[in-house]
């Protein structure tokens, strides 16, 4: 595939009904799409050649929520009256395989937790096969100036310059992703995306409590971890992040503390 002028990327987001994503992730049993988004993205335009926008209205969906209503703006009723059923929601399935054939590279933001699972799980139901491509997440695979501490997309877009006027909707979400990530390095994204993720463990061992030079050490360290968006794991008690591995590789990884990957 080609990083070149060429290139098209299909970015992809959906929206949808979650029975308790917050805690538990996706659940393919019950969670349902309810808005597919996707634009070809012409790479070096840095501009849609193609969208693709629908409301989905799957005959088992859990009834929207007042959070995804306030969040989204989508309710039953809009889905009741304008989202696609049965036969039209295999026609746009099969319409977005046919812009995933075309595009050099697919793209979602957190596609790896969510956009991906739930899309799988959807042309399962319909009996249909997704191709096969590289996904590009925008969350993880671009490497973002170390001042920009957070990665949702209402952030990355305030700091990369615009305001999305329809936040939450399928559609104008990956519009945002893709003018975000236009001003990055197409060739590194790749080389990330494919990249095998590998679990980092920052060596933080505990101090003698009663030793206070040991405590405010200790300390100082564990906030330069923490500053550095690793997690603390309660069950193995460990502070953790994943990583590429070519990150690793490379010896681009610089914290002022010492780690080490697990096997």
């Amino acid at each position: 595939m080609a990083t070149t002028k060429d290139s098209l990327i299909l970015g992809i987001d959906l929206e949808g009904m979650n029975a308790d994503l917050q805690n538990s992730g996706v659940n393919c049993d019950v969670d349902r799409v309810i808005e597919i988004g996707a634009a070809l993205w012409d790479w070096t335009a840095g501009q849609p050649v193609s969208m693709l926008s629908e409301l989905i209205n799957e005959r088992d969906h859990l009834p929207i929520s007042e959070e995804v209503q306030d969040i989204t703006g989508i309710d039953d009723n809009m889905l009741e009256k304008w989202g696609l059923k049965d036969a039209h929601i295999i026609a746009t399935l099969k319409n977005l395989a046919h812009m995933m054939e075309r595009a050099d590279y697919l793209m979602a933001h957190n596609g790896t937790g969510y956009d991906i699972p739930m899309l799988e799980a959807m042309y399962q139901r319909y009996s249909l096969e997704m191709p096969k491509k590289v996904w590009i997440d925008s969350m993880i695979d671009i490497e973002y100036p170390r001042n920009i501490k957070g990665r949702s997309m209402a952030l990355l877009e305030h700091a990369h310059g615009f305001v999305n006027p329809f936040p939450h909707r399928a559609l104008t979400d990956v519009l945002a992703m893709l003018k975000v990530a236009t001003q990055y390095n197409l060739e590194n994204m790749v080389a990330m995306a494919e990249s095998p993720m590998m679990t980092v463990v920052a060596k933080l061992n505990p101090p003698n409590w009663r030793n206070q030079d040991q405590v405010d050490a200790f300390n100082k360290t564990k906030n330069k971890v923490a500053k550095s968006r690793f997690r603390w794991n309660p069950s193995n008690k460990t502070w953790s992040k994943q990583i590429h591995k070519i990150l690793i590789d490379e010896g681009r990884l610089d914290y002022d503390f010492e780690w080490k990957v697990l096997d």
